[in-house]
């Protein structure tokens, strides 16, 4: 919300913006320049609330300002005194420039080629096509006698649209550095003679027209002195005939009249005020609003009166050597050592460089260098740095600055890429503006090459370690071809939610690390593009793997994940309260030779963190490494590869048909003998011709019709009609046994652990030896320890009366 009006306003809590040093707004006298007489300002109140990177402002004569939160999508309407009304935007893409007449509100539309039209409360009207090839971009616009004027980003050029007729007028323009050419327009404003004066960006100046169209005159021009402009971007009239221009790059703003330069906009007391990035400027009365695109914010001030001023004129630039100034400000003429540098970087090296181009006035970049989080340099580096960090070595191709630190300059230059680095194809397909190309990910393999396991390599050597890329998100030529996507959602590419984020694959659709991360604009430290938890990327690929409950984990036969445990574990040093991909994953520095795990999972040391004591299975008769070495899952994997749970579960591949995670072959069973749903996958393997043939279990089933079961589940589960253990339900294989456990817990049997023997009716995973505690004394009495020693015997069995049909 915006705060108060006032000579002395309050200090709201601004927004951060995420390019480091720059969150500081700039002042005059952080060039080393000094102060010129200019036009005096005392600050009265901020807009703001929730604005991303703003561009515009529109201020009608009741004061309502319109201001254009274009990386929202969206216009914030703010009251006279700076209170928050309401927002508006149907259908808004990336806009740029915004302008009323009074009643209608025009905004220029860029990333939807077109100026749509409201009215004051917001409700979309029309929308203005506009003609051009290629389409145009419209950034700016003004309303003037039924008509508007507009600039267009793309084509160099300005326009007049009669909207009486909903014709063109005319058009003036093209690319280049001639009269009446341009470099990249921007703002517009119109005299009051009806004379259309235009931001020409990279020309550094204002260039005029008749209101028919032809060129008449510029203001100001290209360089650092007085009266000159480095990164023109806002511009506005006051009623006296004075134009504003703001300069975004060095955060000033220049007063003209009549084409002569009358100073730049000071404080009261002839201080720098802080302006911030300057992109948009109004003037309505004696108010001067001025859109800091940085600070997501537009300050409001009162102009003063001044005293006149004659200001010198500056040393003209020739043509040829302000090209390389455009960037290079220590070229310019009049600039002052240490002008603009930081951190020993530069001024051409810095973010504030890159932002006065990238702000959308050149290049749209307002969703990626302007918000959120980037690759950590000089100018943003990181609150806590990563042992891992520090693993490999940058390349001497990326200079580096102070004290071996990277900065904007080290990946990339306005030059192109260097020819003599690229590797293969990359010399047809080199990126613009990259020391070397990053199509296919091979800038950020130089830097973090412990960091890269590419699926087509055929010597994989950090299997395990890494996520892989070079997988083809396509469907595979032809089956068991290497390389391609398994999930047949990925098979159709990489999400739309990852691609509208920002992220991307290579050539051949195939992954690389921009599919996982951004470099600029993530929205957290590790540069995901999520917020929240980072299983959010893993969910977005990986769909058939996720189970928010435990019911739709059983559909689906996965294990659950995005589930709070009832009580929180240890693994290692973490405390885990929560389940999620990243409980036992890692996307990198996971153990050689795992699922990118973070614990090795072949002995079972994994499971047994949440699953206490399951790892005794390991060595026991159970461990398919050690009595079924040669046999496969149906997933057509060997116990060896799988480890010692692997033999008989799988955590994201199974289905509904088959409980508790089941990866054997789950063959229906057809005995005699009635089978509860859980049983048929002991009954998988103890049956003729199972994997545990020699240990056949012939009789198994218990009578249940008109039968009560009730014990307690912590020591001899029941199973109830859903299937899951309980305190009430049937006598099924898991009440009495535990197929986890080689002898009952409590009571180790040094005998038994640690390597396999064939079992008996005493250590067969029996949960309990001591038949007088076990439920089945309440009906058997006496005969309890003959019939649970010889359950599976036909000397267990009563004839007599049949129970289970």
């Amino acid at each position: 919300m915006g705060c108060c009006a006032g000579n002395s306003p309050s200090r709201p809590r601004e927004r951060t913006f995420h390019l480091g040093w720059l969150a500081g707004l700039l002042v005059l006298s952080w060039f080393g320049s000094p102060l010129r007489a200019g036009v005096p300002v005392e600050p009265l109140f901020v807009l703001q609330g929730g604005l991303d990177q703003p561009s515009d402002v529109a201020v009608t004569d009741e004061g309502l300002a319109y201001v254009l939160d274009g990386v929202n999508d969206r216009v914030v309407v703010f009251g006279s005194e700076g209170r928050r009304l309401f927002t508006f935007g149907r259908r808004l893409h990336l806009p740029m420039g915004i302008a009323t007449d009074g009643k209608r509100l025009y905004v220029a539309d860029t990333g939807n080629h077109r100026i749509a039209v409201f009215d004051g409360r917001g409700r979309f009207l029309e929308a203005i096509p506009l003609d051009g090839d290629p389409p145009p971009e419209p950034v700016a616009l003004r309303v003037w006698e039924d008509s508007v004027v507009w600039s267009d980003r793309r084509n160099h050029r300005v326009c007049r649209y009669d909207l009486r007729n909903g014709t063109t007028l005319w058009c003036r323009g093209g690319y280049g550095e001639g009269e009446g050419a341009f470099r990249f327009p921007f703002q517009v404003a119109v005299d009051r003679d009806g004379y259309v004066h235009v931001v020409d960006v990279l020309n550094g100046r204002v260039q005029v027209f008749h209101p028919r169209g032809r060129y008449f005159s510029r203001t100001g021009r290209f360089g650092l002195g007085p009266g000159e402009l480095y990164r023109p971007n806002g511009l506005a009239f006051a009623r006296d005939g004075r134009l504003f221009v703001g300069d975004s790059y060095r955060g000033t703003v220049s007063v003209f009249l009549n084409g002569r330069f009358q100073g730049e906009v000071s404080g009261p007391r002839g201080g720098p005020p802080a302006l911030g990035v300057p992109v948009g400027l109004a003037v309505r009365g004696d108010r001067l609003y001025v859109v800091d695109a940085a600070g997501g914010r537009v300050g409001v001030y009162r102009l003063l009166p001044s005293g006149d001023s004659e200001p010198p004129a500056g040393e003209t630039v020739r043509a040829s050597r302000r090209d390389c100034a455009i960037c290079h400000l220590s070229w310019a003429p009049g600039y002052v050592p240490g002008e603009g540098e930081r951190d020993g970087v530069v001024p051409v090296g810095t973010p504030r460089m890159c932002y006065s181009c990238h702000h959308g006035v050149v290049i749209e970049s307002r969703r990626a260098i302007g918000r959120g989080e980037q690759h950590p340099d000089i100018h943003h580096q990181r609150r806590e740095k990563k042992q891992s960090d520090e693993q490999d070595e940058i390349p001497g191709i990326f200079p580096l600055v102070g004290d071996g630190k990277l900065s904007c300059g080290s990946c990339h230059t306005p030059h192109g890429s260097d020819p003599e680095q690229a590797v293969g194809d990359e010399r047809e397909e080199k990126d613009r503006w990259m020391r070397i190309s990053n199509r296919k990910g091979d800038l950020c393999h130089r830097c973090h090459e412990s960091k890269l396991d590419d699926a087509m390599e055929e010597k994989r050597s950090r299997r395990g370690v890494n996520h892989p890329v070079g997988i083809f998100l396509e469907p595979p030529p032809h089956r068991g071809a290497e390389g391609y996507a398994i999930d047949r959602e990925l098979q159709r590419g990489l999400p739309r939610a990852l691609v509208e984020q920002g992220l991307r694959t290579g050539p051949a659709r195939r992954m690389i690390c921009q599919s996982c991360h951004r470099v600029h604009g993530a929205a957290k430290e590790t540069l995901l593009p999520m917020t929240g938890d980072d299983s959010r990327l893993c969910i977005e690929c990986h769909r058939r793997h996720y189970a928010g409950n435990r019911e739709e984990a059983r559909r689906k036969g996965v294990h659950p994940v995005d589930m709070k445990l009832e009580q929180p574990v240890r693994m290692g040093d973490e405390k885990i309260e929560k389940i999620t991909c990243l409980t036992c994953h890692l996307l990198h520095d996971g153990v050689p030779g795992t699922p990118l795990l973070k614990f090795d999972h072949r002995e079972g040391r994994l499971c047994s963190f949440c699953h206490d004591g399951y790892d005794a299975v390991a060595d026991s008769d159970h461990d398919l490494r050690v009595t079924a070495p040669e046999t496969r899952n149906r997933f057509d994997i060997s116990p060896r590869e799988a480890g010692v749970c692997g033999g008989c579960h799988t955590m994201h591949r199974g289905d509904g048909r088959a409980p508790s995670l089941y990866a054997g072959p789950f063959r229906p069973w057809s005995g005699e003998e009635y089978a509860l749903e859980g049983d048929r996958i002991c009954l998988d393997c103890h049956r003729e011709n199972g994997i545990a043939e020699k240990a056949t279990v012939q009789y198994f089933s218990h009578p249940r019709k008109e039968l009560v079961l009730r014990f307690r589940p912590e020591e001899m589960p029941l199973v109830n009609e859903s299937g899951e253990m309980d305190e009430f339900g049937s006598i099924a294989c898991i009440t009495c046994h535990d197929p986890h456990s080689w002898t009952p817990a409590g009571k180790p049997d040094s005998s038994s652990i640690g390597r396999s023997r064939e079992g008996n009716a005493r250590n067969s995973f029996l949960r309990s030896r001591q038949v007088e505690r076990t439920f089945c004394v309440a009906c058997h009495g006496s005969e309890t320890l003959v019939r649970y020693k010889y359950y599976h015997g036909s000397s267990g069995r009563d004839s007599a009366v049949d129970y289970i049909h």
